[in-house]
């Protein structure tokens, strides 16, 4: 082989991590199949012999020939972690390469195997049901086998010796905490299922249904010349809509750079150019929008808001790669995003937040899960979430709870403790793991940190069977009983109390007539579509100059001024009135004002919401009012001189999730 070039693709969402779908794209790149994105030119497009799949985690011992790829060939034939074998045999996982031929007769991967496992499982499907399988019993073959030689069982292997892979340094201890998806991983399993009876969707589903855009791409060709291998790194985003990140809003306050520079408000887009993936790049583009000597941006901070919800976090150097994980989280970069500058130390802002009670470190929802056993009763299992995976996994009564994943004053931790022979758990006082017990080794699975109480117990059982020793979990006082001894009881802790802000959404039936308004950012759901999105304050929180409205709570949502509210709405909130703000630019695209009301539409006898123009043609007005802008949404950043109620809440999660904001912290 003399050249190689190998696509880095990165999966630029919150959803969870598609392995299949990664390949696929990266694939359509090389070949320059223009029908899967319009990102695509003809000039992308490279002759080749082999494309193939390779895993981070396992690297190739001598002797491995990524070249061969005659029939479709499972490299990774010895692994170390699975004694030098694959893990089974119709496994076609890890690193397998083909043709492009071959690739395109299968039609690729599927595209809807979220978070992990099943599509490798479906390779092997793929090529069975297209004649592709070209291994014997390898390497699983017993003495005397009689299915050696007799292609059709397994995908081809290398002989032995020539497929070695090692991944002792890069296994699952060594890797970024894997997060998964219980319910995508049902869902896997069920189109598993389809395949495996005959089901004909891999004929749509795979290459050819392909839609996605280039969010990024670059190309690093230091090690062609010695080694004839190019690298490019490509973000990728699911579905037709194009992604530009060029069109995020970024907002710089009076007095970012010094004392009187810039002299007013500077709301500008990203733009063109290298997209700014780190701190250091967002402060360069921050001094390059003001245009002169800037000081202050060599420190800087920012304010990351997804204006969905309305809430944010502060992004400075503890966490780096807070800017990339925020900008994948969005739906639209222009529509959903505000990016503001701050000279401040990240402890300021905060306080500044704090102190306006727009700071909220949320508890997370945990639960407790049961599985049957074939004697001896179930196995209990404490998830992260609120809610079990299905595929053998039963909620336990009232096992729902909240906790913090870090001490908070006036809490206790409680740990459970992972044994991976027999996927069972051991719940303990405290933070550390038995390194043995009953036999079985132990690790750290997570720690929740609870309040004294007994509205849940914790009890453990012992007994000479391995598997049949484990801790359950109860809503109860005791867990006393079955062969369980009682160990620790517990309190959740409370839900937080309402912050400052809200987002608030409205949509629209296809009439118009009828109107959804809600806290939830689920106005693009059932028979609604989505028309329009502001900030605003809660009530409990206005300002003596706000404007006060609240929204029925019935079908057909509208908004009431105030003197018009009975006390029982669904949700109230408050507006500023002051629209004013000193401003040096804003970008013509981000200077839009949005116009709400509530009329008559000619000939009915209920009222509507109406959006911009739509107020025109509205009769009888009882509402009508500016909703705020952007920048009103910047400008209403804290600080030590002005300690109103902003428009936005800071945010600090202690969980691990697929996006900017975790769901179940925000329930």
């Amino acid at each position: 082989v003399q050249r190689w070039v190998v696509y880095v693709s990165e999966q630029f969402d919150s959803q969870t991590f598609n392995r299949g779908w990664n390949f696929n794209t990266a694939l359509a790149i090389a070949s320059a199949q223009t029908t899967a994105s319009a990102d695509i030119k003809s000039e992308m497009g490279m002759d080749f012999d082999c494309a193939v799949i390779q895993d981070i985690d396992y690297l190739p011992e001598k002797g491995v020939d990524y070249g061969d790829c005659e029939v479709p060939m499972q490299l990774s034939a010895e692994i170390d972690r699975y004694n030098w074998k694959t893990p089974y045999l119709t496994s076609a996982g890890g690193i397998v390469g083909m043709s492009l031929r071959h690739w395109r007769k299968i039609n690729g991967f599927g595209n809807n195997y979220f978070g992990w496992g099943g599509e490798d499982d479906e390779l092997h499907h793929r090529l069975r049901l297209n004649g592709l399988l070209y291994g014997d019993c390898y390497p699983y073959c017993s003495k005397n086998d009689g299915n050696v030689g007799k292609p059709g069982q397994s995908i081809k292997r290398p002989k032995k010796g020539f497929g070695r892979f090692s991944g002792k340094f890069m296994h699952s201890a060594n890797h970024t905490k894997r997060i998964t998806d219980s319910r995508a991983y049902s869902r896997n399993l069920e189109q598993l299922k389809e395949i495996g009876s005959g089901g004909n969707r891999w004929k749509t589903d795979g290459l050819n249904s392909l839609a996605f855009s280039i969010v990024d791409s670059q190309e690093d060709a230091a090690d062609e010349e010695k080694y004839g291998i190019t690298y490019r790194h490509i973000k990728v985003r699911r579905g037709k809509k194009p992604f530009h990140v060029r069109d995020v809003p970024m907002a710089i306050p009076p007095g970012f750079c010094k004392s009187t520079v810039p002299d007013g408000w500077i709301l500008k887009k990203l733009g063109d150019g290298p997209i700014p993936w780190d701190l250091e790049g967002l402060r360069q583009r921050a001094a390059a929008f003001v245009g002169a000597e800037c000081p202050g941006a060599s420190k800087a901070n920012f304010l990351l808001v997804d204006r969905r919800q309305q809430v944010a976090k502060i992004f400075d150097k503890s966490m780096e790669r807070m800017l990339v994980v925020y900008l994948r989280s969005l739906g639209s970069a222009m529509e959903d995003a505000l990016i503001v500058a701050d000279p401040r130390p990240g402890p300021e802002i905060l306080k500044a937040f704090q102190d306006t009670h727009a700071f909220r470190d949320p508890p997370t929802f945990y639960c407790v899960c049961t599985s049957k056993l074939k004697k001896g009763g179930p196995k209990y299992s404490v998830h992260q979430g609120d809610h079990c995976s299905g595929g053998g996994w039963d909620a336990v009564p009232g096992g729902l709870w909240r906790g913090y994943a870090n001490p908070k004053p006036g809490t206790k931790a409680v740990t459970w403790c992972d044994n991976e022979k027999h996927w069972t758990q051991v719940l303990v006082k405290g933070t550390s793991c038995p390194e043995t017990w009953s036999g079985l080794k132990w690790i750290v699975g997570g720690t929740f940190y609870v309040k004294e109480g007994t509205s849940f117990c914790a009890g453990t059982r012992k007994v000479d069977s391995e598997e049949m020793s484990f801790s359950r979990l109860l809503a109860k006082k005791s867990c006393s009983g079955d062969g369980f001894t009682h160990e620790l009881n517990f309190d959740p802790v409370a839900e937080p109390e309402p912050v400052a802000s809200l987002g608030i959404c409205i949509g629209q039936d296809a009439s118009r007539q009828k109107s959804r308004i809600s806290m939830q950012d689920d106005c693009d759901s059932g028979e609604f579509t989505h028309v329009a999105r502001f900030a605003a304050r809660r009530a409990k929180f206005a300002l003596q100059s706000d404007r006060l409205f609240c929204v029925p709570n019935a079908a057909g949502d509208v908004i009431r001024a105030e003197g018009r509210c009975t006390g029982t709405e669904g949700f109230d909130f408050a507006l500023p009135v002051d629209h004013e703000h000193p401003v040096s630019e804003i970008h013509p695209d981000l200077a839009k004002e949005l116009r709400l009301c509530v009329g008559f539409r000619e000939g009915k006898d209920k009222p509507s919401i109406g959006v911009d123009q739509q107020c025109d043609s509205l009769q009888r007005l009882s509402v009508d009012f500016q909703a705020p802008s952007l920048l009103d949404v910047a400008a209403s950043m804290p600080s030590a001189h002005a300690k109103t109620a902003p428009l936005f809440t800071i945010v600090e999660e202690e969980v691990t999730c697929f996006g900017f904001l975790c769901p179940n912290v925000l329930k």
